[in-house]
C-alpha cells in the first residue's frame, strides 16, 4: 500500500549513516533542508509534512523498533544517500528492507530516491546481494558526487545559503519528479465555508476561506566584490518591516475574510551577481534587491535583465527594487528608476542600513507586492489540489 500526501506524517524519510553526514560536512543535513525548502516553494499553499532525518528526531543506536518503522509507514517516500558508511550499515539495510517489505517493487520504483555521494560507493552497493535481492533490476540512482573526484559529493554552498549550480541542476531534476508525484498524491480537498452577516443581522453569501499559506518568503539582496556583507543589515532592515507588515495584515483580517493572516518568515539571501550566468534559475525567489553601487545605468539595466531571465516568465515574475545606498552615492532628489524601481537608503552605519523617509512608502509597497504575490501563489495550488 502507498500512502497519500494527506495520509503522510513525513514527506520523506531520509536514511543515511551519521558517519557519512560528519565525513562529508553535514552533506546529509544541508541536503535535507533543501529539499524541505525547495519543496515548499513549488508547493505553495500546500502544508507539507515535515522530511524525517532520524538524527534530528528519531533514534539512531539500536535495532530497528517499532517507533522507527511506524515512520517508515507513515511516510510518502524515502530518500537513500549512499556514501561508504552507508554501504557498512546493517542499520541503513534495515530501513531499506522495511521499505521494501511496507511498499513493495512499485513503491521502490515510484517512491524511492538514491542519491550517490560516491561512484564507487553506490557501485559496491548495487553489487551486494542485499540490494540485488531488495530493489527493482534498473533501480535508478542519481549521480551528487563531483565529476572530478568520484569519491566525494558535489558542494551544496558556494557562499552561505546559495547553492552551485552542480547541485542546483541536480537538486532540480529530483524535486521535479517528487513534486509531481505528490502532486499526483494529492486527496481532493473542500475548502471551508465561512460566512458573515451584515449590519442587519442577515446572512451575507458564504464564502470559501482560503488556506493559510505558511513557510520561508526568500527576498535574494545583491552582493558583489564591493559590498560583499551589505546585503545582510539591508536584509534585517527589510526583515523587521516584513513583521509589521504581516502584523498588520493579521490584525485587518476579520472573521470571513478570504484573506488568512499569513504565518510567513522573510529570509534575506545574498546573491552573487556576478556569478549569475552560471545560475541555473532563481525560480524560489519570492522577491530581489539589486545595489546600486559603481554601475553605469546601462549595466545596470543589463543586470536587472539577466536577474529576470533566471526567475519565472511573464506576470509572475517576482517583484524587484534597485537600492541607492548613500553613501557612496549621493542624491537629495528621488533618483530615476531604469527598469525598476530605485529605493534610496541612508548607509552611514552598515550595520544599520535604513531607506529614507520620504521612499519609506515604496518600500512598504514593494513588501506588499511580495506579501500579495506570494499569497496569490499559494491559493493558486491550493485550488489546483482541490
Amino acid at each position: 500500500m502507498i500512502n497519500t500526501l494527506e495520509g503522510s506524517r513525513y514527506t520523506a524519510f531520509i536514511s543515511y549513516a551519521h558517519a557519512d553526514d560528519v565525513r562529508c560536512h553535514h552533506w546529509v543535513s544541508f541536503f535535507t533542508a533543501e529539499l524541505q525548502r525547495g519543496l515548499e516553494s513549488v508547493m505553495r499553499g500546500v502544508k507539507l509534512p515535515p522530511v524525517h532525518k532520524s538524527g534530528d528526531n528519531g533514534p539512531v543506536a539500536g535495532v530497528l523498533g517499532p517507533e522507527l518503522r511506524e515512520r517508515i509507514d507513515q511516510s510518502f517516500a524515502m530518500v537513500v544517500v549512499v556514501h561508504d558508511n552507508y554501504v557498512l550499515s546493517d542499520w541503513c539495510r534495515a530501513e531499506l528492507e522495511y521499505f521494501r517489505e511496507r511498499f513493495g517493487e512499485e513503491g521502490c520504483r515510484e517512491r524511492l530516491y538514491i542519491v550517490a555521494l560516491s561512484e564507487p560507493a553506490v557501485q559496491k552497493a548495487s553489487a551486494g546481494e542485499a540490494w540485488k535481492r531488495l530493489l527493482p533490476p534498473g533501480q535508478l540512482w542519481m549521480p551528487f558526487f563531483d565529476e572530478l573526484q568520484r569519491g566525494e559529493p558535489v558542494d551544496i554552498y558556494m557562499a552561505p545559503q546559495l547553492v552551485t549550480p552542480g547541485f542546483k541542476s541536480l537538486f532540480n531534476r529530483l524535486r521535479e519528479d517528487f513534486v509531481a508525484k505528490l502532486k499526483a498524491a494529492q486527496a481532493p480537498q473542500q475548502l471551508p465555508i465561512t460566512g458573515t452577516r451584515g449590519a442587519d443581522g442577515a446572512a451575507l453569501p458564504a464564502q470559501p476561506a482560503l488556506p493559510a499559506v505558511t513557510g520561508d518568503v526568500r527576498i535574494y539582496i545583491e552582493s558583489n566584490r564591493h559590498e560583499v556583507n551589505l546585503w545582510q543589515p539591508l536584509g534585517e532592515q527589510m526583515r523587521r518591516r516584513w513583521a509589521r507588515l504581516t502584523a498588520s495584515s493579521a490584525d485587518a483580517a476579520g472573521p470571513g475574510t478570504a484573506t488568512p493572516a499569513p504565518a510567513l518568515q522573510l529570509r534575506p539571501r545574498g546573491l552573487p551577481v556576478e556569478q549569475i550566468d552560471q545560475f541555473p534559475c532563481l525560480d524560489d525567489a519570492d522577491g530581489v534587491v539589486l545595489l546600486w553601487g559603481k554601475k553605469t545605468p546601462d549595466a545596470l539595466v543589463a543586470q536587472i535583465n539577466k536577474v529576470e531571465n533566471k526567475m519565472s516568465p511573464g506576470k509572475d515574475v517576482a517583484p524587484g527594487v534597485v537600492a541607492y545606498l548613500m553613501p557612496p552615492q549621493q542624491s537629495a532628489e528621488p533618483v530615476p528608476a531604469w527598469g525598476w524601481q530605485v529605493l534610496r537608503f541612508e548607509a552611514k552605519a552598515r550595520d544599520d542600513i535604513d531607506v529614507v523617509d520620504e521612499e519609506d512608502g515604496e518600500l512598504e509597497d514593494f513588501l506588499r507586492r511580495v506579501l500579495e504575490r506570494r499569497l496569490q501563489r499559494g491559493a493558486a495550488v491550493a485550488g489546483a489540489g482541490g
